[in-house]
């Protein structure tokens, strides 16, 4: 259960920023208000200057601490009261036992008042991804990457997943270069259950004692029968641009899809059940791959069916099918998609993006940002182990942070 706050036992950490900074925030006395009036306590504690941001189950805002003069600012999440227990409660346990350490947002503080619950974490200040993503330099790719991947390592230590990787969600002060990884309110647990699903019998084996009990045993081998039997149990429809009688009356297949479009993995794409941390490592990928293409939204899809249209435009039908089979999924298309170079594409879409700045360009200094845009063939090597179609052998976070491209400084 949330305990209410007492103001006597709180120690706040130092992460503000200075008073000159602008902020950008939203002023709205009447959200204000509601705030104030659903959790009281805040009043005593905080001066709430305006929402900083809004989600489909919470709203943000920058508040500054009263002892403090004002200097200390923090943000402050309102969750909305019909935001499931199971949620809140594991955004909390991940804010608790993950946050404050290897770029990832801690907790300072959770009040519950009545319904309401709020979340009070370090205001950082930020940079919009579409301010820097055009003329970001190699060394700072580098050390973007390294923190974002630093980051999921950390997450995924403890079998989490978070589940809605972005750079809205990395935050990035360019001026300071300091990172952090927020927003765990589509965080979900990697079980054990789930490892074993998929993995191969040679390795569940290798995987357990020698003392393991029979009905260890029994349980694996029977969520591994169970996998393969649906994965190998087809209808006469299956592989057809149609969908029989049969098919359209049997209930939905049940697998999370949870993120945001462009950043959703094929797996999550194809509704694959047993998703692992290796959503959040394509994820990566995508800002990696906007990074250098000098994209500031490479995929916008505005569903999943266009949305694996677009991944298959690069990677091809073929290797797009070959990722489905794996999965216990087929693809149909009505035509062979040969794919493309990713290293070439990147290319020419900074080279278009450099010369329509360089056309627009007011001054020398922003002639400049572009010139030491020359990325190395290691950092594609990077992006293409980050955005493997086949999540069995995508890199993890760890595996990335020992890359070539992440080890030279």
């Amino acid at each position: 259960m949330l305990k209410n706050a007492k103001c006597e036992t709180l120690e706040f950490q130092d992460l503000s920023c200075s008073e000159e900074d602008s902020e950008d925030y939203e002023y709205d006395n009447k959200k204000i208000a509601e705030l104030i009036k659903s959790v009281p306590l805040l009043k005593d504690l905080f001066k709430v200057h305006g929402k900083i941001g809004e989600g489909t189950f919470s709203s943000v805002f920058l508040a500054t601490l009263k002892s403090s003069d004002g200097l200390k600012k923090f943000a402050v999440k309102h969750l909305v009261p019909t935001c499931h227990p199971d949620r809140i409660e594991q955004e909390l346990q991940c804010l608790q036992k993950i946050g404050g350490t290897d770029h990832v947002a801690g907790l300072e503080l959770c009040v519950r008042s009545a319904g309401s619950i709020i979340f009070v974490m370090p205001y950082m200040k930020h940079d919009r991804f579409s301010h820097y993503v055009h003329n970001m330099s190699v060394q700072e790719t580098k050390d973007y990457m390294r923190a974002l991947l630093t980051a999921l390592k950390r997450v995924h230590k403890f079998n989490i997943i978070h589940r809605d990787i972005k750079p809205s969600n990395f935050l990035y002060d360019r001026k300071s270069r300091r990172y952090l990884l927020v927003d765990f309110g589509l965080a979900q647990q990697y079980t054990e259950e789930t490892k074993l699903s998929i993995d191969n019998k040679a390795q569940v084996l290798s995987n357990y004692s020698v003392k393991r009990k029979r009905s260890d045993e029994n349980r694996v081998e029977k969520v591994r029968e169970n996998t393969k039997k649906a994965a190998e149990t087809k209808c006469v429809c299956f592989g057809k641009a149609r969908i029989c009688s049969v098919c359209l009356i049997k209930p939905p297949q049940v697998a999370s899809r949870a993120g945001t479009p462009g950043f959703r993995a094929p797996e999550v794409l194809l509704k694959y059940p047993y998703q692992t941390p290796a959503i959040d490592i394509w994820a990566s990928g995508v800002i990696m791959l906007c990074i250098l293409s000098g994209t500031q939204l490479f995929f916008r899809s505005p569903d999943d069916c266009t949305a694996l249209s677009e991944i298959t435009s690069i990677f091809g039908s073929a290797r797009m099918q070959q990722c489905a089979r794996k999965l216990g999924r087929k693809l149909v298309f009505s035509e062979n998609i040969p794919g493309i170079d990713i290293v070439s594409l990147c290319q020419k879409l900074r080279n278009r993006n450099k010369a329509c700045r360089a056309i627009n360009a007011l001054n020398d200094l922003n002639k400049r940002a572009s010139e030491h845009l020359v990325y190395p063939m290691t950092a594609y090597d990077l992006l293409i182990r980050l955005l493997d179609p086949d999540f069995k052998t995508r890199a993890t976070a760890e595996q990335a942070l020992n890359h070539p491209f992440l080890q030279t400084s």
